[in-house]
């Protein structure tokens, strides 16, 4: 993951003093020491902090300079971690939340990473695979009317997605090499694309929570185990979406193919999942990126172009194969 480029995180001396104290008071000692965390993709707050006791904690959150995405984010992360307890049992647990103006910092329970990734091995994607499996099926009873109304449904019926590149195709055909091949491409394809994508809510397989935003950096390899972190898009709808949307970022980031490590997911659950509820899914996620990563750079994101090109082309050869049509042209180079 590149590291020249990093989001404008505030320092923990930005932190008005009485909300520091207030943290500490959380923590239960005076912290004595923060370390500015990197990693994500946004300009979120994150502090490793150390108390005069030498207790770790990792606290996280929204600020003043923050996008009006990743407050709104943090809040529902909160609200999701104190409706649902049962994330503990696959994360950090959250120990407190201090707040102040504009300020909305979360204290964690501080978990070492024991490993990072990437690079991926079969291991590694084994222990993942393992863990979302895990979590898909503890789903408890009260997730759908709790969440039936969040992220995963407007998804599939209001994001942006293939339907969008109809008014504007030039900024998904001026990602690749040959843009005339692209937009060929793409006009041969739309139309069933998009009717993919429309039947998102007809999607068969397990239905139950989904955390939406499985990627590397929301993964910690601790020492015997693997969590799952950050939780401000926990869903309800169907599951073969959320393991779907993993799939091109760990591909991009040098795992197997996109079906390949579906079909690591499938063994590990024990499903065999219908090869058309495959193709809506990829479909839906393809598009998601398609209609995303040719648009205009974000300064307070700036890498966000760059993570959702890694995970659009490993995306489109999956969506391609899946379908049994021409994959599309090679994709322009791109970087962080």
């Amino acid at each position: 993951m590149p590291t020249e480029i990093r989001e404008p995180k505030p320092d923990w001396h930005d932190v008005p003093a009485e909300l520091r104290a207030r943290i500490g008071a959380i923590a239960g000692e005076r912290i004595v020491s923060a370390e500015t965390v990197w990693g994500g993709f946004g300009p979120t707050a994150s502090f490793a902090l150390t108390t005069d006791g030498g207790a770790r904690f990792f606290c996280k959150g929204t600020h003043p300079g923050n996008t009006k995405e990743g407050h709104a984010a943090v809040l529902r992360e909160v609200e999701n971690l104190r409706a649902f307890p049962e994330l503990t049992r696959f994360g950090a647990p959250l120990r407190g939340l201090a707040e102040d103006d504009g300020w909305h910092l979360m204290v964690l329970e501080h978990v070492p990473r024991a490993m990072n990734v990437p690079p991926w091995t079969d291991e590694g994607v084994a222990r993942v695979m393992a863990l979302i499996v895990d979590f898909h099926r503890a789903t408890p009873e009260r997730a759908a009317a709790m969440l039936h109304d969040r992220w995963a449904s407007d998804l599939i019926a209001k994001a942006q997605n293939w339907h969008t590149l109809r008014d504007k195709p030039e900024e998904f055909v001026a990602l690749f090499e040959d843009r005339a091949g692209a937009a060929q491409w793409l006009a041969a394809h739309l139309d069933r694309l998009v009717a993919l994508k429309e039947r998102g809510t007809e999607i068969g397989g397990p239905r139950g929570w989904a955390h939406m935003d499985i990627r590397s950096d929301n993964l910690i390899f601790a020492n015997g185990r693997v969590l799952l972190v950050d939780w401000p898009v926990l869903s309800y709808g169907p599951q073969l979406l959320d393991v779907a949307f993993f799939l091109p970022s760990l591909e991009g980031q040098g795992g197997p193919r996109c079906a390949q490590g579906l079909k690591h997911y499938e063994e590990a659950a024990g499903l065999a999942l219908a090869a058309e509820d495959i193709a809506v899914a990829a479909a839906i996620v393809s598009g998601f990126f398609a209609a995303r990563a040719g648009l205009p750079e974000i300064p307070a994101l700036p890498r966000l172009r760059w993570i959702q090109k890694l995970q659009l082309f490993p995306a489109l050869d999956w969506l391609s194969d899946v379908l049994q049509i021409d994959r599309p042209p090679l994709p322009k180079p791109f970087t962080a």
